[in-house]
């Protein structure tokens, strides 16, 4: 089974696709059918809300996209420095039917291993939800915090709250090797490899270090749609597997990279 751990309906900057939205509670048909084309080629995908402004990536409208196709599950995003937000996480579960959370402590501005949000974070380990995190770099948050982004301060987190499953994305990048030593210790972290299409040495070396040290089986396959689609990123992963035909560069099993294509991260995280 096929699934796009990673995905978003459509882009942050499409202000007017936020307005048609606002205007006529619908998603505009510019978004929807290249986001359906997109996902004929995976049997599930995971839909991301996105903190900031209104977009297209609001909660409202993931909730509303994803009553209407149920292929795809969605993640929201909450702000776990807002009052009421272990009310907000409760709602979203029994009226939006959410499956999982996504924070980024990068774009939203909060330490998130700060024990302040520890009553959050036990909160979605109770209602068994896995984070999906953001947890690396971004060329769009100048102003973000980056010692707040690197993937080890979710140790602590996996310490404190032993059942919470976790994602980090994108493999964590540029943090690629703590994330996998992160997953390799903790037994309920996992990461995705959603947005590294262009990447390709990046991916190549990752897969090295999965393959030598370990926690190939906890890394999912994921795109960060819209910027790249499921085809560009399995192409994407086949051609960082190619790169040692012809040298004599560790080689990168078939079934290493087959395993990533076809993980069900849906069983695996828990969600029906």
């Amino acid at each position: 089974m096929r699934v796009d751990c990673h995905s978003h309906l459509g882009s942050l900057e499409d202000q007017k696709a936020a307005e048609f939205w606002r205007d006529n509670h619908r998603v505009p048909d510019w978004v929807a059918t290249p986001y359906l084309e997109a996902m004929q080629s995976v049997d599930r995908a995971i839909m991301l809300a996105h903190w900031g402004p209104p977009s297209i990536n609001s909660n409202d409208v993931v909730a509303h996209f994803t009553r209407e196709n149920p292929k795809f599950v969605p993640f929201y995003n909450i702000d776990p420095r807002k009052p009421g937000v272990i009310g907000e996480i409760d709602r979203l579960v029994e009226e939006w039917g959410g499956k999982g959370i996504k924070l980024g402590p990068i774009y939203q501005g909060f330490e998130p291993d700060d024990e302040a949000y520890f009553p959050v974070y036990e909160k979605i380990q109770a209602l068994h939800l896995p984070i999906l995190w953001h947890q690396g770099t971004s060329f769009d948050a100048r102003f973000g915090p980056l010692e707040w982004s690197s993937p080890v301060r979710l140790d602590k987190i996996a310490r404190a709250f032993p059942d919470l499953k976790m994602i980090v994305a994108h493999l964590g990048f540029p943090w690629v090797r703590e994330v996998i030593a992160l997953i390799n210790k903790q037994p309920n972290v996992y990461a995705d490899v959603s947005g590294l299409r262009l990447r390709t040495w990046v991916l190549y070396t990752a897969l090295v270090e999965l393959v030598q040290y370990g926690g190939v089986d906890k890394v999912f396959f994921g795109t960060d749609f819209p910027w790249f689609k499921p085809d560009e990123e399995r192409d994407g992963l086949y051609e960082a597997a190619a790169i040692p035909r012809g040298t004599n560069l560790p080689p990168i099993p078939a079934e290493v990279v087959e395993g990533i294509l076809n993980r069900n991260c849906l069983e695996i995280l828990g969600i029906s």
